[in-house]
């Protein structure tokens, strides 16, 4: 055995066992000549194949720029090859890239801290979509055919500190070169302050376009629709929308944290009321610290935020709502299943009402380090927990 550092490229494809469930003979085609297209695809990007099993490929790079080309050309040829198949057959990856120190087996495969960070990386991406380090980001900047967004700090199992992720989402190269083409056309015009001028406000909405592509992807849009409320469709259905759904048990309930990527809080009920449950009530330190243990399972739940200038840890909403024209701070809150207020877990200082328009909450904290703590903000936060009762064990015990 030996040690290298390499850049490391985690992929695996999004709800592939939802997949093989629902069609295991499509999917496994599938899979192989996608299998065949990526792995071509690395070898001429001077990559090779290290560890794979079932849907997953580890590969290593000596060069990080070949790594993040290769990955972008996997992800286009699959593009490519989904428009060839059925919607309900597309099979996505989410490629993670990133540079670390591995150890090097025998049979080829490498292990150590740098591929799990690579493996919660490509946790993070959408589906179709790339998600790099911020070491991998310094080495390729200004280097590529597309460009790089920043989303945010992660917080991933087993790391104290969170991980600073950039992306490559699926179908902004071609929003890129149709804006720079754009752009281009505006300055030849002849009146070019004018022409300057709506140039701005075109690139702003631009701007504000790929953010909400990043932030919102295409499935998440689909599945709130006012016209395609949730109800009445099967658990299973539901969730297939999603591509981060954490689940655990305490006491009688079932809980899921499930990430949305912004939806207004009329979704979120619905969403909620789709799946026989409720935005999650916490009526005890143990169902709190429990919850919050949980949206720590799985890397993507939580994100940092700027407010102000300062980073801040937010993770999921839970099901507190404040009244409206309720007496500030703290008057008017209560739970949406009608539970009696008798535990709360507000931060310090907290709820702040900043602004004026705080209704709701979530797990917050100061600080970039995430804490079993609550915060009143906004609607339409990356991520919500769902509780479901168990009907069949009578009354709920927390």
């Amino acid at each position: 055995m030996g040690r290298r550092l390499t850049t490391i490229f985690a992929a695996d494809i999004a709800q592939y066992s939802q997949h093989v469930e629902d069609d295991e003979i499509a999917t496994l085609s599938h899979l192989a000549k996608l299998r065949e297209i990526m792995d071509a695809i690395i070898r001429q990007h001077e990559g090779s194949i290290a560890n794979t099993a079932g849907d997953s490929v580890i590969a290593v790079f000596d060069s990080a720029v070949e790594a993040v080309l290769a990955a972008i050309d996997i992800q286009a040829a699959h593009r490519s090859y989904n428009e060839t198949v059925p919607p309900a057959q597309r099979l996505k990856y989410r490629i993670g890239i990133n540079i670390g120190d591995v150890t090097v087996q025998p049979n080829g495969d490498v292990l150590g801290g740098g591929v799990n960070i690579a493996a919660r990386l490509e946790s993070i991406a959408q589906p179709g979509g790339i998600c790099l380090s911020e070491g991998v980001f310094e080495q390729v900047d200004r280097k590529l055919p597309t460009e790089l967004k920043r989303i945010g700090e992660h917080y991933v199992k087993n790391l104290a500190k969170p991980i600073t992720v950039y992306a490559i989402s699926d179908g902004d190269e071609n929003f890129i070169a149709s804006s720079r083409r754009r752009s281009a056309a505006f300055i030849r015009k002849p009146a070019f302050l004018a022409g300057l001028a709506i140039l701005t406000i075109v690139a702003f909405g631009a701007s504000v376009f790929v953010l909400t592509q990043q932030r919102t992807p295409e499935w998440a849009q689909r599945a709130y629709k006012k016209d395609e409320s949730v109800q009445g469709k099967s658990e299973k259905d539901i969730l297939a929308n999603f591509d981060l759904v954490t689940e655990g048990h305490f006491g009688h309930s079932r809980y899921l944290v499930i990430r949305t990527w912004g939806s207004a809080m009329a979704a979120l009920l619905d969403l909620a009321a789709g799946l026989k449950g409720h935005l999650a009530t916490i009526t005890s330190a143990e169902e709190n610290e429990f919850v919050y243990n949980l949206t720590l399972e799985k890397p993507g739940h939580w994100v940092i935020q700027d407010v102000d200038g300062e980073p801040q840890s937010s993770g999921p909403m839970i099901g507190l709502m404040q009244d409206d024209g309720a007496k500030e701070p703290d008057g008017g809150w209560h739970w949406v299943d009608g539970e009696p207020l008798s535990y709360t877990a507000w931060a310090r200082y907290q709820p702040g009402n900043s602004g004026g328009h705080q209704n709701f909450a979530q797990f917050r904290a100061d600080g970039r380090e995430p804490k079993p703590t609550w915060d009143d903000i906004d609607p339409a936060q990356d991520a919500a927990v769902v509780e479901i009762e168990d009907t069949q064990a009578g009354q709920r015990i927390k």
